[in-house]
């Protein structure tokens, strides 16, 4: 199949009319849990290795802790399609860290392949039924990994468990680790009144030169506990000033990748990578300058490579 840089593919989708289903009962419960993942956090983040899966490998002892402040804000709620932003506050700097989307009973998901490489992966009608999707991007808003599963409520809590996915080295390890290529992954969300949980059952897998096999198993824990009195005014300075650009960014992200089958990222146009670029850009924002559609797709255009429907 021929595959066409994102430069010769038509951003612009025929708007079409779609009839829905009626919601689950849950409907209203599944997005006020989504919802509950918004505020002001104090968060702790937990990796250890647990068991090697081959004969070769020697898990690591030490395990990975941060901790830092995080607010989470509401950047789109259009009903069945809900966007969350996460930004860090560490020390008084502050960065745009991951973003979820979560759609309901969406049957289009991508599935990261390995190597800077997704394909799209289709679901029945009775597996999206009552079910919703969670694409997860990068800091830069691009594609990193995407699940779905559905809610359960009871006794006060609401958890989501997704399927069994594929994602990208973590940022914890891919600038010090090239042992493995993929983590093979069954997210869990849990909300509570004072917060929610993140766990992660997550296998290091290993795919290239026609291998392809398990290194480790990885148990993680992100916690969301709810703080007052801390100061977030640089935090929520930085989205006000940026919100309506990342707006933008998504928009282009998600025009990229409709139209595909398959979507690859380049690691570096120009000796620059996509986040050096897009830096620019957002440095513009945070000052307060207007910055269009057309240059961003011009920025974003030239990484993404797609193999057409």
């Amino acid at each position: 199949m021929k595959r066409l840089n994102i430069t010769t593919v038509a951003c612009t989708l025929l708007a079409a009319s779609f009839t829905f289903a009626e919601p689950s009962p849950n409907f209203e419960k599944d997005r006020k849990a989504i919802l509950g993942m918004v505020g002001e956090f104090s968060v702790k983040f937990h990796f250890h290795e647990t068991l090697s899966l081959n004969s070769s490998y020697q898990i690591k002892d030490k395990p990975y802790n941060e901790e830092a402040f995080e607010i989470v804000k509401l950047a789109e709620d259009s009903g069945r399609k809900i966007v969350l932003q996460h930004i860090l506050q560490v020390d008084g700097i502050v960065v745009k860290h991951w973003a979820h989307t979560w759609t309901y009973e969406d049957q289009e998901l991508l599935q990261f392949q390995g190597h800077r490489t997704w394909e799209k992966q289709m679901i029945s009608e009775n597996e999206a039924e009552g079910a919703w999707t969670q694409r997860v991007t990068e800091v830069t808003d691009e594609p990193r990994y995407e699940g779905y599963g559905r809610w359960t409520h009871h006794g006060g809590i609401s958890e989501w468990s997704s399927h069994l996915s594929n994602r990208p080295l973590p940022r914890r390890e891919y600038t010090k680790r090239s042992d493995y290529d993929l983590l093979v992954v069954v997210n869990r969300h849990t909300v509570t009144t004072n917060g929610w949980y993140h766990e992660q059952d997550n296998t290091k897998w290993v795919k290239r030169d026609g291998k392809n096999y398990p290194l480790a198993r990885e148990v993680g824990m992100n916690r969301y506990e709810r703080v007052k009195g801390e100061d977030f005014a640089k935090a929520e300075n930085y989205w006000k000033n940026t919100s309506n650009f990342w707006a933008k960014v998504r928009e282009i992200w998600d025009s990229s990748i409709a139209p595909a089958t398959k979507i690859e990222l380049k690691e570096k146009v120009n000796e620059e990578s996509f986040h050096d670029v897009i830096g620019k850009l957002t440095k513009r924002s945070s000052k307060g300058e207007s910055v269009s559609k057309e240059e961003i797709q011009a920025v974003v255009a030239p990484f993404v490579v797609v193999t057409p429907k």
